[in-house]
């Protein structure tokens, strides 16, 4: 298993008036760094709301604080599959200042057919994608 890694910086609009970030920002790290992922592997979002007849939607989210970051802060995104499911999958984030653990998230996404939205198998070309950054 190779986890997917992302370098993001701390912006203005990710802090609160005390210049340190606004927790839920962390979200939008995980997100970034799992449409960053998906577009290293051909699976971008254009492709999926205009091509495939599936869609992923967030039906669980959760988030650790663990430490603060601050404007300008470099931070790394290490991302990982923790559970594939039949229709579902979980992915693990963790954000690191140097190398220090500040923060941790988690969600959990389910597949649904796009024309009616209910829930279906997660599509057997996806599975790869999935497999090459599941936690061994």
């Amino acid at each position: 298993m190779t986890p997917f890694t992302q370098h993001l910086k701390v912006r203005m609009y990710d802090t609160d008036a005390a210049g340190i970030l606004y927790f839920g920002n962390q979200f939008r790290f995980a997100h970034d760094t799992f449409e960053a992922m998906m577009d290293t592997e051909g699976w971008n979002f254009q492709r999926l709301f205009e091509v495939e007849p599936f869609i992923f939607v967030i039906v669980h989210a959760e988030s650790d604080y663990l430490g603060p970051l601050h404007v300008g802060d470099t931070i790394e995104v290490i991302a990982k599959v923790s559970h594939i499911g039949n229709s579902s999958f979980t992915l693990d984030y963790d954000i690191y200042k140097a190398a220090t653990l500040v923060g941790k998230a988690k969600t959990v996404h389910v597949c649904l057919d796009k024309i009616t939205r209910t829930k279906q198998l997660i599509p057997d070309n996806f599975y790869p994608v999935l497999r090459k950054y599941t936690e061994s």
